[in-house]
């Protein structure tokens, strides 16, 4: 009887432990289900073989990060000789100082030197390559470095650039993003290596050739590791425009006085990435030697810096304060549009929710129906080919409708702060953001409070859009899919306006302060037939203030915009033609 007792005991412990482990199990499941269905199968089965308290770990790559390409980007973090590697999982199943390789149905020890990281480390991660879909494996990448215990805190801006050493590829994108993460610098390089290989880096190949991805770690918070496998700084990191421009673009200032910051390492707290930088040429770099910034608009890359953009306004409204009612139907519409691109528009900007002051909020219904067939007619007009659509609205809803439709850009007058759905919206969409300056709502904005500034309004206007990239950077929004806008006319007096046009580059500076990226991004400024100019030049009548629209355009444009909106595309598209002529010495185009 005693013996049927403890028999009993025993399977009763036996199955409480099962039990238990099948929650954990379930657990573990739904949270890998968010991931690709192999990631959250290979995770799952790795939690059935390997049990919690196991200080096992299936490894990712066993490969060294020490050499630089020969262009656009680092080489891959490791030799050529990487071991097959399983689909990507997630943090829980990443490598320590003990691995479990697993080959067909043998289990091999490999011993990896570790640096131990106590808490969660800043890093720095190179991003490059030239072959595919460049900017969806850079998406991609992003995506299962936040799935892998990498939380990405801020992006540089993106750089295409030509190949060095050998010449005969396709030019690389680059970029770099700075991190946090609880993984200790050889499990991190492990990851990364995984990630290549889950985005189609193969093994072997022509070194310094072309690659669809390169994940490289340029710093682990203020720690030198140099180890057989491993060695970071990298070693090549200054030698390069296309590694620098970014990691300049992430120097945040306030980071250099954080103990243990990458920006305290003995290469860069005195001031080694900037001197190596400016001894380059600094941002005269940029626009020479094959390296540009740019921003991804449908599968195109936009270099803005080149030229002056036009963006062309359609309203599909009653009410816009300038010309509502013209082209609520939509052979109207599909008309005007013509005529933009036939003007010159880069892009056409379609907004069937007016943001005129004290303009009335409409439902999300409302606003598709007045918008979705304009779309859906403008979408196959090959009269529009080669001019990018943009819909102008502060609806996630309307958003991912239009961008279904064929919409390349998001064009938000309340810098996601009217929907607190908008910044995941756009993140998932991965679409490039145009995040306007405007306090309260059309409503709200031009009243006292709305428009109370201190001393410095361009300063202010900065820093608030400063708290506003964050925010998106945190919702997955890159830097270099993002577009600032100061806000013309909206929260801000006749006064406040010219002063925002008179002084764009104070604008820039103020954004600097949170991210340099931000600074070095692209500029839209809309003062297209806004009331200032009317008080001014005492016309009551939107399209009686072309000529003063003209003239606050080109001031824009001197003082750093970089994209226009404006309502008579020919006009203004003239007008900055000569203002790029002069400024930005582009070739004048002789015509008889």
């Amino acid at each position: 009887m005693m013996m049927m007792r403890r028999r009993r005991r025993s399977r009763q412990r036996q199955y409480g432990a099962c039990t238990r482990r099948l929650d954990q199990l379930l657990t573990i499941s739904s949270g890998l289900l968010c991931c690709s269905p192999s990631a959250a199968w290979s995770g799952l089965l790795r939690q059935i073989i390997i049990p919690p308290s196991s200080s096992l770990r299936v490894p990712l790559s066993t490969s060294s990060s020490t050499e630089a390409t020969g262009g656009g980007g680092f080489a891959a973090a490791g030799n050529d000789q990487q071991q097959q590697q399983p689909p990507l999982g997630t943090a829980d199943v990443l490598p320590s100082s003990e691995e479990v390789l697993f080959q067909h149905q043998d289990v091999v020890r490999a011993e990896t030197p570790q640096v131990a990281a106590a808490a969660a480390e800043e890093v720095v991660i190179a991003i490059g390559g030239n072959i595919g879909d460049r900017v969806q494996n850079f998406n991609k990448a992003l995506e299962f470095m936040r799935n892998s215990g990498i939380q990405v805190i801020r992006h540089a801006c993106l750089y295409e650039s030509a190949p060095a050493y050998v010449t005969d590829q396709p030019v690389f994108l680059n970029s770099a993003v700075a991190a946090q993460t609880k993984l200790d610098p050889h499990a991190l390089l492990s990851t990364l290596k995984q990630i290549e290989s889950e985005l189609g880096r193969a093994s072997g190949g022509i070194r310094y050739g072309p690659r669809p991805l390169d994940l490289d770690i340029i710093f682990y918070g203020d720690k030198t590791v140099d180890t057989e496998k491993l060695q970071i700084p990298h070693a090549r990191f200054m030698e390069r425009p296309f590694v620098l421009a970014p990691l300049v673009d992430l120097a945040h200032p306030a980071s250099s006085d954080v103990p243990g910051h990458w920006l305290r390492h003995s290469t860069v707290n005195k001031g080694g990435v900037a001197n190596a930088w400016n001894q380059m040429g600094g941002e005269a770099c940029v626009g020479k030697e094959g390296l540009r910034r740019v921003i991804p608009v449908g599968s195109k890359l936009l270099d803005w810096a080149t030229r002056t953009h036009v963006m062309g306004i359609l309203n599909v409204t009653p009410d816009s304060f300038s010309d509502g009612g013209r082209y609520l139907s939509v052979d109207d519409a599909v008309r005007h549009a013509r005529r933009l691109a036939a003007d010159g528009a880069d892009f056409i900007d379609i907004g069937a929710q007016s943001t005129r002051p004290g303009a009335t909020r409409l439902s999300t219904d409302e606003e598709l129906s007045r918008l979705l067939p304009v779309l859906d007619a403008l979408a196959r007009d090959p009269a529009l080919d080669g001019v990018d659509l943009s819909v102008d609205t502060f609806d996630s809803r309307v958003v991912r409708e239009a961008v279904s439709r064929g919409v390349k850009i998001v064009n938000d007058v309340s810098g996601g702060c009217l929907d607190p759905e908008m910044l995941s919206t756009v993140a998932e969409l991965g679409v490039p953001y145009i995040m306007m300056h405007m306090r309260g709502d059309p409503t709200t904005m031009q009243n006292k409070a709305n428009t109370s500034y201190g001393d410095d309004v361009c300063y202010e206007i900065g820093q608030e859009l400063q708290v506003q990239l964050q925010r998106a950077e945190d919702a997955g929004i890159p830097a270099w899919r993002i577009i600032i806008d100061p806000g013309i006319g909206f929260a801000k007096t006749a006064d406040q306006n010219l002063e925002v046009l008179r002084n764009l580059p104070a604008v820039r500076k103020a954004l600097s302060e949170g991210s340099p990226a931000n600074a070095h991004g692209p500029l839209l400024v809309g003062a297209s037939r806004k009331s200032f100019l009317g008080k001014i030049c005492g016309h009551k009548k939107g399209e009686e203030r072309d000529a003063a629209t003209i003239a606050a355009t080109v001031v824009g444009v001197i003082g750093g915009a970089n994209i226009v909106r404006v309502h008579n595309v020919q006009a203004v598209h003239d007008a900055v033609r000569v203002v790029d002529a002069i400024y930005k010495r582009q070739p004048a185009t002789i015509h008889t």
